[in-house]
Parts: structure tokens; C-alpha cells; sequence
């Protein structure tokens, strides 16, 4: 059941990547989209995923998905950082931000709910969480090396890193759910309407985006290789026997192993081209990454 649902995740994608080449989606419409996810649809999905059916034990599981997340990114940048520590400046850029940064809210979402269900986006939004405070702060300063940023500059981080979207909908999320009572049934339903257009909409975003990158030589470059097999395979089978060692097997760490599994974030060419870096590398990686997904996350999947 779980591998005809991300299969049918992946179909979507290739609606996406059709949708753009037909020209039904230009960059305009593929950016308006994006936003519709990330500012209204995803949010409601999160706020939506605090089902007060779960009950109140599964905060301490919530912690424990914190503490998995900020554990694969601290581990994921020291093993990038030393690994691509000789590359030049652009590619390395690229490099280690591709194999910190998973597309797990993208593409996140819609496969743990495949996998696990309802329950299991809740976790998946403590995840996302954790994963915006390391986007906007060691992301950006990553990108940003050898820039100059003013105080503004560095307010404006702050700013996002603290008051995005996503953060925003896990604050409201959790105080809806430890409330004695529960939210009017009109808004709920409303909430749950918006909340089902997240998977498709942002599988659409994801296909159009790879159809619209126009990469040539897109298998070309050893460093396209390194980047995506490292997203893929190399960091998560790290976090996978450290688990294994530390005996720990429960549901949050299902979440995570997921979830690390994910392909190079699809804004890392958005990240590349505000900093300088190597789009055509970041281009790459993103396609490659989520191609090649399609074989890998389905494995994982089992393994779960």
C-alpha cells in the first residue's frame, strides 16, 4: 500500500514536469503556486496535523523528532564541511547546502502522510521546523560567505528564521492542541479542505520546477554525482546505523529516517542564484536528486 501511494506521489510530479513542458505553467504561475503552498496550503496542512485525537503523551515523541533533526543537520554539515572542504568556493557552496537541506517540506509532507498517515505529519512539522532555523541561519551565512551583509541584512534573517509561514503554523498547531476545547467544526473543515490541496500542488511545483531548469549535460560533472549520492544515500545511512547503534527505534526516528531521505532542496537554484553560487550545479543536483528518489525513498520506505 505505502509503495502504490508514493508511486502515485510521483505521478504527480510528472503531471508537473508535463504541465510546464505543454506551457500550461509558465515561471510566473510556477512561482504563484509555490507561494499558495508555502504561505496558506502548508501552513494549514501543519495547523491541521495537531489532531487533538493524538493525545498529549506524543509530546515527549515531538521533542524527540526535534532533537533527531537538529542531530542529522549538525551531523550533516560537519561531515559536508569537512568533505567538500577543498572544492572551490561556488561548487562548495552548493555542495554542502544540497546535502544539508532535504526537500522535506515539498515533498516531505505528502509521503509520511503515504507512509504513515494523518498522525504522522505533526512529527513531520517539528522537522520542518527545526529544518527553517538551520535554512535561515547556518544556510544563508553559508551562501553568504565572502559577502558583505550590513545590520539590516542581518535583521531581515532573523526576521524570516523566526516569523516564517512555517513556524508561525507549528506555534499555532500546538496551542490549539494542549486548549481544553476544540476549534468551531466550520473552521476545521475549512482548515482540512485547504490542508488536501497541499500534496498535489506541491508535487505540481516540484515536476514543473524540474521541467523548467533546462539543464544541459545534465549528467555530466562528477560533483553532480557526489552532491546527489550523498543527499541520498550517504547521510542517510549515517543516520540510519547511528540509530541502529543507539538502539533506537520508535516512531519519531521512522519520521526522521524518512525525511533525511529526501532529495536536494528545490530552493537551493533559488538560494544559488540570490548568492552567486553555481546554479548550474545546484540545477543539477535538484534534478538528479529527485529522479533518482523515485528508486531510493521507496526503498527506505520498506525499510521503515
Amino acid at each position: 500500500m505505502a509503495l502504490s501511494r508514493i508511486l502515485s506521489i510521483f505521478l504527480l510530479i510528472a503531471v508537473g514536469y508535463c504541465a510546464r513542458k505543454a506551457k500550461l505553467l509558465d515561471e510566473n504561475g510556477i512561482r504563484t503556486v509555490s507561494n499558495l503552498v508555502l504561505t496558506i496550503a502548508l501552513p494549514c496542512t501543519i495547523i491541521s496535523s495537531f489532531d487533538r485525537s493524538i493525545p498529549f503523551s506524543a509530546a515527549r515523541d515531538l521533542i524527540k523528532v526535534a532533537i533527531y533533526a537538529i542531530a542529522i543537520h549538525v551531523i550533516s554539515i560537519a561531515i559536508s564541511e569537512v568533505l567538500f572542504s577543498r572544492m572551490e568556493r561556488t561548487k562548495k557552496k552548493i555542495l554542502i547546502y544540497a546535502a544539508v537541506f532535504s526537500n522535506c517540506g515539498f515533498m516531505g509532507f505528502p509521503l509520511a502522510e503515504s507512509i504513515f498517515g494523518h498522525s504522522g505529519l505533526m512529527y513531520v512539522s517539528i522537522y520542518v521546523m527545526i529544518f527553517n532555523i538551520f535554512t535561515w541561519s547556518y544556510g544563508l551565512a553559508l551562501l553568504s560567505r565572502g559577502e558583505k551583509s550590513d545590520q539590516r541584512t542581518k535583521k531581515i534573517r532573523i526576521r524570516d528564521m523566526l516569523f516564517n509561514p512555517g513556524i508561525i503554523a507549528v506555534a499555532i498547531g500546538f496551542v490549539l492542541w494542549i486548549l481544553p476545547f476544540s476549534m468551531p467544526q466550520t473552521i476545521t473543515y475549512a482548515l482540512a479542505l485547504i490542508a488536501n490541496c497541499t500534496t498535489p500542488l506541491s508535487m505540481i511545483v516540484v515536476g514543473a520546477t524540474l521541467a523548467s531548469l533546462g539543464v544541459k549535460g545534465l549528467f555530466s560533472g562528477m560533483e553532480v554525482w557526489i552532491g546527489s549520492l550523498m543527499r541520498l544515500l550517504v547521510l542517510p545511512t549515517i543516520f540510519i546505523i547511528l540509530m541502529k547503534i543507539l538502539r533506537q527505534d520508535n516512531f519519531p526516528v521512522k519520521v526522521a529516517n524518512l525525511l533525511v531521505a529526501m532529495p536536494a532542496a528545490a530552493q537551493t537554484v533559488i538560494f544559488a542564484e540570490r548568492h552567486d553560487a553555481d546554479v548550474l550545479l545546484a540545477s543539477k543536483i535538484v534534478f538528479i536528486s529527485t529522479v533518482l528518489s523515485a528508486v531510493t525513498i521507496p526503498i527506505v520506505a520498506q525499510l521503515l
